[in-house]
């Protein structure tokens, strides 16, 4: 099983840096920095940007997952490894997507 569980993570590694060099390279709005999520070059003003919105959402994800770790410190000899392992592969899962969107 701990071999399962360490190829999941290697995969989700290597198909983070895959998309995040993939998305480097193909668009040049990445070379753009964004303040309070507007594009400065833009003649028309949009009233909210989605990738200001993903990055809040990130942030609040990982304010959930600290708010929801304090507790599974205090029980860590009662819990099972595994599960513990499982709650982190989620989370980690869940960035992987996140961090996919934004790079978008």
């Amino acid at each position: 099983i701990y071999n399962n569980y360490s190829f999941i993570f290697y995969y989700i590694i290597i198909i983070s840096i895959i998309i995040f060099n993939l998305n480097k390279f193909l668009s040049v709005i990445k070379k753009i920095p964004l303040d309070c999520g507007f594009n400065p070059i833009s003649k028309f003003i949009l009233p909210f940007s989605i990738i200001f919105f993903l990055i809040r959402l990130l942030f609040l994800i990982f304010d959930i997952e600290i708010t929801l770790s304090i507790p599974i410190i205090f029980y860590l000899k009662y819990l099972n490894f595994y599960y513990i392992i499982n709650i982190i592969l989620i989370f980690i899962y869940i960035y992987t997507i996140l961090f996919t969107l934004i790079l978008e």
